[in-house]
């Protein structure tokens, strides 16, 4: 049998070792190395991965889905874990490799182009001819990341396989050049997940409305925290009473309310007595799309949903402790955010019309956000070129 063919046929034995405990990393990038000098690079093929392979979203699928758009020959293979293997958005020309597989390793270590909205974990390997695209799953959160909290040689080690990032705002530009590092292209078209905040339909508002069971003439209100180191991987503690939350809501604006809750993708659910946890809904943007207001902590998502010109506020109770853990960007208090520090707050701010569309308009210039709508396909072109370029 040869070596390559022992390669193909060696999917069982990763796995095997991937169940038996974590591949070491050594290892793992040895295979990725021996890989790419097996096969070299595929001109035409581009390696997708959100969260590091978690789920068909965010931003690396609506620039998958754009390249397609333009380049219809190209090769575009997706990392993917087993729920979402068997999700049935993924388009029939998305090729699927299963997060932990060898099929996925030998994606990423022949493809032209990488694309993630996440760092680079410490077995993965970035090699000379392949360009490296990443699209970060948060342009204008306030929490610390990368290199503004801590030296890593693995992070420094990234800057130097950066090839292009993208921003959506003034404040995303400078957290990408400090915290990665990054001195390179850097493509200040929006987000490509923002994209259908700012060109969606109506009709797919009232589609997911309908897949989360939202009766009609019901508003939503979406609670939305970001991780927490501590509870990472399991549910998170909500840390407010929801159900008073929706009660003081409907006494205020004579509505009919549902209070969802959405956990960040480090997190399995939201322990409280919200109506509905929306957490397993695959796509944050259409949530987005179908709520009417939001309450998160310190999470980017806040930034987005401000693109709808709908009101957003900010449950901070326990802000002296994140900020010892995480560190902030800035102190919110000297910002244009709707800020609650504790539920008493919360009660108060809801007990009042909120101007949300003068609030946004704020907040949007203190980011100095410059949101295109065309993101995906800005950054699918710049992806072209790169193809391109490779097969001259």
């Amino acid at each position: 049998m040869s070596i390559k063919s022992l390669i193909k046929k060696s999917n069982v034995v990763y796995r095997a070792a991937k169940a038996a405990g974590e591949v070491p990393y050594a290892l793992t990038r040895g295979l990725l190395r021996l890989l790419h000098g097996l096969f070299g690079v595929s001109g035409d093929t581009v390696y997708f991965s959100s969260f590091n392979g978690m789920q068909y979203n965010d931003n690396p699928r609506y620039v998958a889905e754009a390249l397609h758009e333009l380049r219809p020959s190209a090769r575009l293979v997706f990392r993917l874990n087993g729920k979402a293997m068997r999700d049935p958005r993924v388009p029939d020309y998305i090729e699927k490799a299963p997060r932990y597989s060898l099929k996925a390793l030998k994606a990423m270590a022949t493809a032209r182009v990488l694309v993630k909205n996440a760092g680079m974990l410490p077995w993965m390997v970035k090699f000379p001819d392949q360009f490296y695209v990443q699209t970060w799953h948060g342009d204008r959160g306030f929490k610390r990341i990368r290199l503004d909290r801590k030296k890593s040689r693995q992070f420094e080690r990234e800057a130097a396989w950066l090839d292009l990032m993208t921003s959506g705002s003034d404040f995303g530009s400078r957290v990408n050049r400090s915290a990665f590092g990054y001195k390179g292209e850097n493509l200040e078209c929006g987000c490509p997940r923002n994209d259908l905040l700012l060109n969606g339909e109506p009709s797919l508002a009232a589609r997911v409305r309908k897949d989360l069971g939202i009766p009609e003439g019901t508003r939503v209100l979406l609670y939305a925290p970001t991780f927490r180191s501590r509870q990472t991987g399991s549910s998170q503690e909500a840390g407010v009473d929801l159900e008073r939350v929706r009660a003081r809501l409907e006494a205020t604006t004579g509505e009919k309310w549902l209070c969802v809750t959405r956990s960040h993708e480090l997190n399995s659910g939201v322990r409280s007595n919200a109506a509905m946890d929306a957490s397993g809904y695959p796509e944050t943007s259409e949530l987005l799309l179908a709520t009417d207001m939001l309450i998160t902590d310190y999470s980017s998502i806040g930034g987005d949903f401000m693109l709808l010109n709908r009101p957003v506020i900010y449950f901070q109770p326990d802000r002296g402790d994140y900020d010892a853990e995480r560190g902030l960007y800035f102190d919110p208090d000297q910002s244009p955010l709707i800020v609650a520090h504790d539920e008493r707050e919360l009660l108060e701010i809801l007990s009042k019309p909120i101007d949300a569309a003068a609030n946004c308009r704020a907040v949007l210039d203190f980011f100095g956000v410059h949101e295109s709508g065309r993101a995906a396909k800005i950054v699918a072109e710049r992806i072209v070129r790169v193809l391109d370029e490779k097969h001259r």
